[in-house]
């Protein structure tokens, strides 16, 4: 068991299809098809599981993440963009599977590394622009993260770890617009902290 705390830096490549967006008065401040770019600061905390299996760990888990975009960049042509004040926080909910395979599975040392491969699902909450992210109707959303994972046990079955990760989001959905479409491309690198716990070796008998 898992859990930790985040910190990151994400990179938005969106499009939005005869669609608007608008501001929070529910203003259009941008009308047509049209993409955009984004960077902004994330924060996130995660908790999760795993089950050894042989050599690997399978397992779950779920992740809160908040955004907070400042500025949009909507290009104008191929080489020029515009720059629109986009004050917004919003938090994706995010559930998972995952897979870790440790690189020195027999080895006895307090510190272990290992690589770990996530992919899930996830929903969108407490939106204030409208359209942003399309209607209410269940949006098509998929998201794959890889990274290596420093574990340090501190006690027996108590373990702090380290994991620096980088992780692709893929959102499409209908916008509130008659016939419009939102796509969102998002690219978060990150990095995480935070305490697992084997309760296999809290057994006085092992």
């Amino acid at each position: 068991m898992a859990g930790g705390y985040g910190v990151g830096q994400a990179f938005w490549f969106s499009s939005l299809t005869n669609s608007s967006l608008y501001d929070h008065q529910g203003s259009a401040i941008q009308t047509g098809s049209f993409k955009f770019r984004a960077n902004n600061t994330t924060t996130f905390y995660d908790l999760n599981v795993l089950f050894p299996m042989n050599n690997v760990r399978l397992g779950m888990g779920m992740d809160f993440e908040k955004f907070y975009l400042t500025e949009l960049m909507v290009q104008q042509t191929i080489t020029t963009s515009k720059a629109i004040l986009f004050d917004e926080n919003f938090r994706f909910d995010k559930i998972f599977v995952q897979c870790e395979v440790p690189f020195w599975p027999n080895a006895r040392s307090r510190f272990s590394l290992s690589a770990n491969a996530r992919c899930g699902f996830f929903s969108f909450n407490n939106v204030d622009h409208i359209n942003f992210f399309g209607n209410d109707a269940l949006a098509n959303s998929m998201f794959f993260t890889i990274s290596p994972v420093a574990d340090m046990q501190l006690y027996p079955g108590i373990y702090f770890f380290v994991q620096p990760m980088a992780e692709y989001k893929y959102f499409k959905n209908a916008a509130d617009d008659p016939g419009g479409t939102i796509v969102h491309n998002i690219w978060t690198y990150s990095g995480m902290i935070g305490i697992r716990l084997d309760p296999s070796m809290f057994d006085p008998y092992k």
